[in-house]
């Protein structure tokens, strides 16, 4: 592996195709899984994906149907409105303030055994990026050499994902607040106003969102195989790759692109796996057992942005040499 360092492209790199990386990744798939099948190896590379997505953790969206089924149904006139709103604030509070001297030490608690739950899972994930790379690139079942290998890389990538998921985190509450707030101001005389406004606000929250999800694209599929070739940290890759993106904004594109029919095909492929096999559709809930029943998918999906990388030169690619197991 080189050091960190600002290389530039071979003078005949001129184009990066953002379509046979996908079948060479269909190749890489088939060779470290089936050429050939070997049980033991599928465990243990489940295992590494396993942990590689432990950091891929939803939270729950806010129903705004929900809050609006507990307003009674029989607020007949607007006149009404702020009474009925302030009995029911009145009633539902009532209960709560007899219990508030244990109910919000029991709310502190849970909420930072969930932060800091959040910060291990994704701490293990960010290591676990680089183990499970390092496993499809070299063809091997590794996993205490890798692990310790990439310290430095994988806690860079943990920091990097920790600011970018308390971004997604005050956001996401942002959005909730804004909703409870405009529910409850839609049933007032000034509700067009009111959410003429949340929609004014709700646009560039959209764009935030979309934009905290494309960083985090861009750095699992690039970033982090950037920081396995060239050992260096995260900001590093970032600037290295955002020089690619400059040099090849179409391929990019094209390559973000490609991930959207590539996911339904996937989510297609995996309804139809859970509707043959009754069986395999119950162990689709099974943590690990998932991971390595649908370890073609994750191998495809880790594959396909490696091959797409080696284009930019022989010191981008991450299998090596053509005679490696896996990149030949």
């Amino acid at each position: 592996m080189n050091p960190a360092d600002p290389t530039p492209l071979p003078p005949a790199v001129r184009w990066i195709d953002p379509i046979w990386p996908l079948e060479s990744a269909l190749g890489t798939t088939h060779r470290i899984l089936f050429k050939p099948f070997d049980f033991g190896k599928w465990l243990v590379l489940g295992f590494m994906a396993w942990i590689y997505q432990l950091g891929d953790l939803g939270i729950t969206p806010f129903q705004g149907d929900k809050l609006q089924a507990d307003f009674p149904r029989n607020w007949e006139s607007p006149h009404t409105i702020l009474g009925n709103l302030e009995a029911l604030i009145r009633d539902s509070l009532e209960p709560l303030s007899q219990k508030l001297f244990w109910l919000v030490p029991l709310l502190g608690f849970l909420a930072l055994v969930s932060m800091a739950l959040w910060v291990v899972l994704t701490w293990l994930s960010s290591r676990g990026s680089f183990l499970f790379l390092n496993g499809v690139a070299t063809n091997q079942t590794q996993v205490a050499s890798p692990w310790n290998e990439f310290v430095r890389e994988g806690n860079s990538l943990f920091r990097f994902r920790l600011v970018l998921g308390l971004g997604g985190c005050v956001l996401t509450l942002a959005l909730v607040v804004g909703a409870i707030l405009m529910q409850a101001l839609s049933f007032g005389p000034n509700a067009g106003s009111a959410w003429l406004a949340f929609g004014l606000l709700l646009t560039p929250a959209l764009l935030c969102a979309l934009g905290l999800w494309l960083i985090g694209s861009l750095t699992e599929d690039f970033v982090v195989p950037i920081q396995y070739l060239r050992r260096c940290g995260c900001r590093t890759a970032w600037g290295l790759l955002l020089g690619h993106m400059t040099r090849f904004p179409t391929a990019f594109l094209l390559y973000l692109l490609i991930q959207i029919p590539l996911s339904l095909v996937t989510a297609l492929a995996v309804f139809v796996f859970a509707v043959i096999t009754c069986c395999g559709c119950c162990l689709l809930f099974v943590p690990y057992l998932s991971t390595v029943i649908l370890l073609p998918v994750f191998v495809l999906h880790r594959a396909y942005p490696l091959h797409f990388l080696a284009q930019l030169g022989a010191e981008w690619n991450a299998f090596g040499s053509t005679d490696s197991p896996a990149g030949r």
